[in-house]
Formats: structure tokens, sequence, C-alpha cells
């Protein structure tokens, strides 16, 4: 199983997150470690200064599952922007966290744009 390694922070802002994205509490919680075994990966979150870079996939199939999850994390977002300045969930959304981890969710093949926001054709 593929592991995702990344430094936080805060852990309090990490979890909170994360525990948003990935729809439940954590596997292991220490005061230094933050751990999410998936099907896909398992993720340790690390509280340090230390820099992340790279980009990270949770990839997701069923576009009902991509628009709650898009739903979930809007309160994430970090500038309010006007409907116009938003795209329509596709394939993809990409989400940055708190710590500035990019995340591609959805299809890994898509292209996301990280400063967008992304909001649901069929609710308006």
């Amino acid at each position: 199983m593929k592991t995702i390694a990344l430094n936080s922070r805060n852990l309090n802002n990490s979890l909170v997150f994360y525990r948003s994205l990935l729809d439940r509490m954590p596997d292991e919680i220490s005061p230094n470690l933050i751990r999410y075994e998936t099907d896909q990966f398992r993720l340790d979150i690390i509280e340090s200064d230390d820099a992340n870079d790279g980009r990270n996939t949770l990839e997701v199939k069923e576009r009902s599952e991509l628009q709650e999850i898009s739903r979930r994390m809007s309160r994430f977002k970090k500038i309010e922007r006007f409907k116009e300045e938003c795209e329509n969930i596709g394939k993809a959304i990409g989400l940055t966290d708190p710590d500035g981890n990019k995340w591609v969710i959805g299809n890994p093949e898509e292209k996301v744009h990280f400063e967008k926001c992304y909001i649901d054709s069929e609710i308006f």
C-alpha cells in the first residue's frame, strides 16, 4: 500500500480538513501524528514546520461522491468567489489543505485549477 506522508504546522487544522475530505475520523491520533488508512493509500500527517511539495490524488469514480466531497469541502475555500469565477464540477476538482498540500479529487488524469472554486451545475 502506498504511504503519503505530509507535514502539518497545525494538526488540529489538518484534522478538521481531512476529516471532512475523507468523511471519517482518523484511524490513529497521537500528539504528533494523524493516520488514515484508505483503500488507496495510508496517509500520515506529521506535526512539523518543514514544507511539503508535490501533488496527491484521491481517486473518485462516481460523480455523486465527487459532488458530496465538493459540498463538504466548500467551507474550506479561502476566498469567497462569485459564481462566474467558479467552474462546474466535471470529473475532478482541485483542493489545497491548510498547509498548502494539493489534492486532485476524482479522475487523476483531469486537469484541475487549484485557485478556482467548484459548483454543481445541477444545483443552480
